[in-house]
């Protein structure tokens, strides 16, 4: 039972109170921390303010949950953890969160100066390990320095592109007392929109277009730009969403798609509206063959840094997306624009039909794609999806779909293996504090995940079950590193190090205390699906399915999803693309 955040305690006295207290005046009510007694003062102070303690098995899964947290939330994120040893094994989380510019800060206690030696081989501190990939990475100098250094580091999470910031401190200056006075929360400015000149450029390049569509990664999320997305979806212009700007635009063709799934057909338009996305290696570069070669883009971001990466925009508009977008639909709007969608469907009829063709050869048999499959079938309309792992993720993006904003996350762009299942832990977390806040049941939070990439972070878990979190984890489990397993052999037709066994995960879920169950068939992936839903707490379903599906993935280009390479067969002039001097109805 939590406390009543909007009650006043004591005023700050010591630094850990002063922590507490800033935390909370931030909006965030649940906060990840690993067990130590080096954060005890803090923790009591969080807890009598009614904070929820997530208690995390690793660093890096403790600082992934807050990253988590982050994109379901939309606060910033805090977790705690010890320097020395701890910033090492965070590294993957860090890293992680700032590719993702995800707004949180990691409070790690370190040895008393008195303790420290100092012919010690490193710093305690670690900042020469940390700062090359943080926002924000100092010590903080005295008990009466710390409210500088706080706010310093929750304005450098916050302003600009977003990410992750790191405050060191002292062990025994939690329990000493500080002058620091409170400060205002951080408020970040937001940009104007687009002067009227770009954004009837905008609208003239749009105009001219026959088969537009709109690109958005997870800078989108950060304005409020949906519903104007969605105005903009309703005049025929697909929207394809990547990482957090997924279900910007609910994902019902024709006019909104997951871009894995969709990118296939994107060579096929003639202008590329970019919101909120740097094109990097999982867009292609905005490059042909993922692009037309004569493709016009137009990019519209937050930040300068991602307009013109690795390809030429005509139009750079450095702007709030929300405002610019309204006004780019109210403009549109006023000329009775309208196209066509359905050409982005037809250029994707062959992909839809091959994966139904993938199901029904299946039958009862269980597929990786079967996964996905269920969960768009059984899951209600408002639910999370997170997903990790290689063959996993690809054949998920092939069935499931997300409706609505936040609702998505997975380990791209950085990639590390594993890295999503501690995302998973902070958007579930996320959704049990909204859930509490606004008195409802949580929507469903599931994760994807193979059974080599549930392996990186499996005492996690145990941190679902203690804190009895809304998380549904489903096993695609083919016996072994599946990715690495079918590469080999068509590489070299044979393969090594790549077996993993039949592990029973289900029983692993059940000894940390949470619910655990193995199917085979359709059906019972179905009724475990259902019965989950009704459950308290977390529940994984190991999913056996067959060892050589993931085969067809690296022999048909049409079951490709998550691509590391250029689409096989997909070029410009290949048979997918039509001209695009081809007639288009309006």
């Amino acid at each position: 039972m939590t406390k009543d955040l909007s009650s006043t305690p004591e005023p700050a006295r010591t630094c850990a109170q002063y922590l507490a207290q800033g935390i909370c005046e931030s909006g965030t009510e649940t906060v990840f921390a690993l067990a130590g007694a080096t954060h005890a003062p803090l923790l009591f102070a969080l807890e009598e303010r009614g904070v929820s303690i997530v208690g995390g098995r690793h660093e890096s899964g403790t600082v992934g949950g807050a990253d988590g947290y982050v994109r379901r939330s939309g606060r910033t994120g805090f977790a705690l953890i010890v320097a020395e040893q701890g910033l090492a094994n965070a590294m993957t989380a860090l890293m992680t969160a700032a590719q993702a510019e995800s707004p949180l800060v990691v409070i790690a206690t370190r040895f008393p100066d008195s303790w420290v030696e100092p012919s010690v081989p490193y710093a305690v501190d670690r900042h020469e390990m940390t700062a090359p990939y943080l926002k924000f990475s100092r010590t903080v100098p005295s008990p009466d320095r710390l409210g500088e250094y706080f706010h310093a580091a929750m304005k450098a999470a916050n302003e600009g592109v977003p990410g992750p910031a790191l405050l060191v401190l002292p062990l025994d200056f939690l329990t000493r007392e500080t002058t620091s006075t409170p400060r205002a929360p951080v408020t970040v400015p937001t940009l104007p929109g687009a002067h009227d000149a770009q954004v009837a450029a905008m609208a003239r390049m749009l105009a001219e277009a026959r088969r537009p569509i709109i690109v958005t990664d997870n800078r989108a999320a950060l304005s409020p730009c949906g519903e104007a997305l969605q105005a903009l979806a309703g005049m025929g212009v697909p929207v394809l969403g990547n990482g957090l700007g997924r279900g910007l635009v609910p994902e019902v063709a024709p006019t909104g798609y997951p871009w894995p799934y969709a990118q296939r057909a994107a060579c096929e338009a003639d202008l590329v509206l970019v919101v909120g996305a740097r094109l990097n290696m999982w867009f292609g570069y905005g490059l042909a063959p993922r692009f037309a070669p004569e493709a016009r883009f137009i990019h519209l971001d937050t930040s300068a840094e991602a307009i013109g990466r690795n390809v030429p925009v005509e139009l750079a508009v450095l702007a709030d997306p929300a405002r610019t977008l309204t006004a780019l639909g109210e403009t549109l709007q006023a000329q009775d624009f309208h196209r066509d969608p359905s050409w982005i469907a037809q250029a994707l009829e062959p992909r839809a039909a091959r994966v139904e063709a993938l199901l029904a050869d299946y039958g009862e048999g269980l597929h990786p794609a079967s996964i996905g499959a269920a969960l768009d079938r059984i899951l209600p309309r408002e639910r999370v999806l997170v997903c990790d792992g290689a063959d996993s993720m690809n054949f998920t993006h092939a069935c499931m779909r997300v409706h609505t904003p936040r609702s998505y996350a997975d380990l791209l762009p950085f990639g590390a293996m594993g890295a999503a299942f501690p995302l998973a832990i902070g958007m579930a977390a996320a959704e049990a504090e909204a859930a509490r806040r606004e008195a409802r049941d949580p929507v469903p939070v599931a994760l994807v995940t193979g059974d080599g990439s549930l392996g990186f972070f499996l005492a996690e878990l145990d941190t679902a079950a203690r804190s009895g979190l809304p998380l549904l984890v489903l096993v695609s489990n083919d016996g072994k590193w599946g990715t690495e397993y079918h590469g080999q052999k068509l590489a070299y037709g044979r393969a090594i190090n790549t077996d993993l066994g039949q592990s029973d995960y289900a029983a692993i879920a059940r000894a940390f205390g949470g619910h655990g169950e193995s199917v085979e068939t359709r059906g019972e992936l179905d009724a475990a699906l259902a019965e989950a839903l009704v459950r308290r707490g977390p529940s994984l379903i190991d999913v056996r399915v067959d060892p050589e599906g993931g085969r067809i993935r690296k022999t048909e280009p049409l079951l490709g999803m998550v691509l590391f390479e250029d689409i096989p067969g997909h070029r410009v002039a290949g048979a997918l693309r039509a001209p695009l001097s081809a007639p288009l109805s309006r």
